[in-house]
């Protein structure tokens, strides 16, 4: 699914002579441009979201318990598994 599509873009650049829709010392020129289709604004927004470090800590928190448990349960696995070969 595409998020836009290419446009020409009208922009108004730095130059010597002033042009009526632009600021002074800017003249219009147009460029190539990937333009967002408005409905795929949201998701564009929401993957640019800012960094959320208490959600990645609670991530890291919740794998990192899991792998030491894990962990755990294999190495008193292994303990019983031992003991019963010795018998």
């Amino acid at each position: 699914m595409a998020t836009g599509s290419v446009q020409t873009v009208v922009v108004c650049v730095p130059s010597t002579v002033a042009q009526a829709p632009c600021p002074a010392g800017m003249a219009i020129s147009t460029i190539q441009g990937y333009v967002i289709d408005p409905s795929q604004a949201a998701s564009i927004d929401a993957q640019n979201a800012p960094f959320d470090y208490s959600v990645a800590a609670g991530v890291w928190g919740f794998v990192f318990t899991f792998v030491v448990g894990i962990y755990l349960v294999s190495k008193s696995a292994g303990t019983i598994l031992n003991a019963i070969r010795n018998l």
